[in-house]
């Protein structure tokens, strides 16, 4: 009998199964690794895996493990993903201990045994909060400590002036960083902004010539503020009619906007969805029906610590995905943009 795909499968069937990537997973097996650079799919075809968004146990990230701890795993209501509101891992405890060192080094150890090949850091630049603030020189020292394991994204200080922020810019992609990420909901200078913002005009014009990837924060969390400007998709829509080729990735996939988004990936091929914990978060289901459709527009990411490394690609592993598609979004899409290939 000829197994079925997302092409040919029954509408009502893909929501059974998005349902039970999404739910408890009780009835689904284990993660199965191979070498720890490879997990086993359904079919039992062996996939590599690059988390596209993560964050490590170190200072320069401790206000969103302080999140996980002190938001995300003490809400009141349950949330239901296993991923999300399940076990804490080891390292977010360690990490919430004080113990850096150790945090890491079970952090690396969560990565090894999940199966994961590489993981993706995208820096960030909050004024006057240094938990909130890694910059590109020391991702770029990961990168070294961790050849091959670890990627940098360098973070756009925009609460400079344009030219300062482009020298700067420069300087990160002749060092070699991966690509680039700006926050304009966490501007303080002058306030939250959003990405047709003209000031960032040559900022993407430099990453546009150079083919470097740009992540724009969306998400609910976007905005101090409220979710509303970081997430207008029509905004990046006009952007990218000014750099068609602007390889343009949304981190945290847009959310809420999500059909927005799809709308904006269907409309300009360069851009990249990175759904990440939304995936598997309310309304999630949207992004799970169409990897498929956009296959080479979809990238894997955890967004840990908000989700732990093993469940969230049990989850992922669990969606009714073709191996072509599965071989794309959990590793070749994410060489490609990171011009690892």
């Amino acid at each position: 009998m000829k197994k079925k795909t997302t092409k040919n499968m029954e509408r009502r069937d893909f929501f059974k199964t998005s349902a039970l990537a999404a739910a408890g997973l009780a009835m689904m097996p284990g993660i199965t690794t191979s070498a720890k650079t490879e997990v086993t799919g359904k079919s039992g075809k062996k996939f590599k895996v690059i988390d596209y968004r993560c964050r490590p146990p170190l200072k320069q990230f401790g206000g969103l493990y302080k999140m996980r701890l002190g938001y995300i795993a003490q809400r009141p209501n349950v949330l239901g993903n296993p991923a999300t509101h399940g076990k804490v891992p080891e390292a977010v405890k360690l990490f919430g201990k004080g113990d850096i060192a150790g945090a890491l080094k079970m952090w690396w150890k969560e990565i090894d045994d999940t199966g994961i090949e590489a993981v993706c850091v995208a820096g960030r630049f909050m004024l006057g909060q240094p938990e909130m603030s890694m910059g590109t020189k020391e991702l770029l020292d990961y990168e070294k400590k961790y050849p091959g394991r670890l990627y940098g994204i360098a973070p756009i200080n925009i609460d400079q002036p344009t030219q300062k922020a482009a020298a700067q810019l420069e300087k990160d992609l002749a060092a070699g960083i991966r690509g680039a990420t700006i926050e304009p909901g966490y501007r303080t200078v002058g306030g939250p902004t959003t990405i047709d913002d003209i000031q960032f005009y040559p900022l993407y014009e430099i990453l546009q010539d150079k083919g470097i990837l740009l992540q724009v924060q969306t998400g609910a969390f976007a905005d101090p503020n409220n979710f509303d400007l970081p997430n207008q998709i029509w905004r990046m829509d006009s952007v990218m009619k000014q750099f068609p080729k602007l390889r343009l990735v949304l981190g945290h996939g847009g959310y809420p906007r999500i059909t927005e988004a799809l709308a904006l990936a269907l409309k300009w091929p360069s851009v990249t969805i990175s759904s990440d914990v939304y995936t598997f978060w309310p309304g999630g289901q949207l992004y799970q029906q169409n990897i498929e459709m956009l296959q080479d527009q979809f990238v894997y990411g955890s967004a840990y610590p908000f989700a732990n490394f093993d469940t969230t690609l049990e989850q992922t592993l669990a969606l009714p995905l073709s191996d072509k598609v599965f071989e794309k979004y959990l590793y070749k899409n994410a060489r490609r943009l990171l011009n690892l290939d």
